[in-house]
């Protein structure tokens, strides 16, 4: 190495200087130069001699690094107390998705209704569970939690039990769509920022665990009920099936707790300085392109199972349980892996993994190849949806992660929001999925392309951990 040229490092200044030279969410490069113990020169040295000997050997390779801040004097504690929060937030994902039925929806509910409107009951509802992120996430870093968490709980369980009472189409886009959403966005809004009070070195993992809790939910929910509407009729399942959220939501919000105390960071409900960082604003454009596309095989592979496959509704109604299930490798051992070998690395890989699975989808007409389908797109997409909170937590400082994640779910929530009614309208153009899967699976390469480009804007190099 060159003693005259210092290695480059990327610092993320949480907070501005005095002296106004950077401001929050900024990134800079500037030189840095790391010595270890064993490398300290003699007093000598120090006192005038040349450097360049000793310098040499000094190796500084690019790397992302948070400036310091108040959560370093009070560290997380990777575990104890926090182990009861990540089972806490576990509980409140497990009740924020897999209550919408595509293919029971069209083939028994809602016979009249075509498939591109009933994709907009899924839709709203999956787009509402990001969307009251900006305010919720805001909340969270005021040290606002249990009453917003234990109102929206309450809503979530009773709009569930009134969804029994839905006769027509506009019923269930209000009452399973609107509000139905609105209660998982302010449930699922503190349970993944809430992982960074209590964990640093394991942050990703605890996300992780944190987002099995919704591929536990959309496994095991769908199952109840299709098992139940046979025995005690639609009205009666889905009154179960809101007390059961009502006692899940209970236990969570007895368990769930913060560590740090709120802070209030000047700007609102936004902050749009975080914009200025390349890498967080390219991290948010990746993760809504690939929501525009992601969500298209979970709404539609029952459907092309009765439809392209010629398979039984009751068995192509499992499907999404299957997909669901299989999605708990990506959340939980997508986390592991990003703890070792970088989140940003993780996520380009799983989503590579989707797009050829979503490529090859519509193609697949057998029951067994359409279960190997489920389990592999699961498994792949399972990641991006489990990680989606994890990569802002490295990009900028723990106290303001409430708001950057509220507005990357805001935003992303526009992406999940339209993505699986233009997936049905080019069904319905096409009558197939050929086209669907195509739209779809080049949304995910997208997403992966721009993944790269955070990583090559934040590091500055495509290689390495990040």
């Amino acid at each position: 190495m060159n003693p005259s040229s210092p290695s480059t490092s990327i610092s993320y200044d949480a907070e501005a200087s005095e002296s106004g030279m950077s401001t929050p969410g900024e990134w800079s490069i500037e030189p840095t130069l790391r010595v270890s113990s064993e490398e300290r020169l003699p007093n000598k040295e120090a006192n005038g001699a040349p450097l360049g000997k000793e310098l040499g050997s000094v190796k500084a390779p690019p790397k992302v690094v948070a400036s310091a801040s108040a959560e370093d004097d009070n560290p997380p504690p990777e575990g104890g107390r926090g182990w009861w929060v990540l089972l806490g937030s576990f509980l409140l994902t497990f009740s924020t998705f897999g209550l919408v039925f595509q293919s029971l929806y069209e083939e028994v509910v809602l016979p009249d209704t075509s498939p591109s409107a009933i994709a907009w009951i899924g839709s709203i509802q999956y787009a509402l569970c990001l969307m009251p992120g900006l305010l919720s996430g805001r909340l969270f870093d005021l040290g606002y939690l249990h009453i917003p968490l234990a109102a929206a709980s309450a809503l979530l369980g009773l709009a569930t039990i009134l969804v029994a009472e839905c006769k027509v189409y506009w019923h269930f886009l209000v009452t399973q769509g609107l509000v139905t959403g609105i209660a998982n966005g302010f449930v699922f809004g503190p349970a993944m920022p809430i992982v960074s009070h209590w964990f640093r070195k394991k942050r990703s993992t605890g996300i992780g665990i944190v987002a099995a809790g919704a591929a536990v939910g959309g496994t095991v929910m769908p199952i109840v009920i299709r098992q139940l509407i046979p025995v005690v009729g639609r009205k009666w399942t889905m009154r179960i099936a809101g007390l059961i959220i009502l006692v899940v939501q209970g236990v969570a919000n007895l368990l769930i707790k913060r560590r740090l105390p709120g802070t209030n960071h000047p700007g609102g409900l936004t902050n749009p300085r975080a914009f200025k960082s390349i890498p967080y604003s390219l991290y948010v454009l990746g993760a809504f392109v690939g929501f525009l596309g992601m969500y298209t095989p979970l709404t539609f592979i029952d459907v092309s199972g009765i439809t392209s496959a010629h398979l039984s509704p009751t068995f192509s109604f499992y499907l999404v349980s299957v997909a669901n299930a299989a999605s708990l490798i990506g959340r939980v051992g997508g986390g592991m892996f990003s703890d070792r070998f970088g989140v940003i690395n993780v996520l380009i890989g799983f989503n590579l993994a989707a797009a050829v699975t979503t490529f090859v989808w519509p193609v697949v007409k057998s029951k067994g190849g359409l279960v190997a389908i489920a389990v592999t797109y699961g498994a792949a997409s399972g990641a991006l949806v489990g990680l989606l909170a994890a990569p802002v937590a490295y990009l900028g400082d723990t106290a303001d992660i409430g708001r950057r994640t509220g507005m990357m779910f805001t935003i992303v929530s526009i992406g999940s929001l339209i993505g699986p009614p233009i997936s049905g309208a080019i069904y319905a153009a096409n009558d197939g999925f050929l086209q669907v899967g195509i739209y779809a699976g080049c949304t995910i390469v997208a997403c992966a392309l721009i993944l790269m480009f955070v990583k090559i804007s934040a590091v500055g190099t495509w290689r390495g951990t990040f």
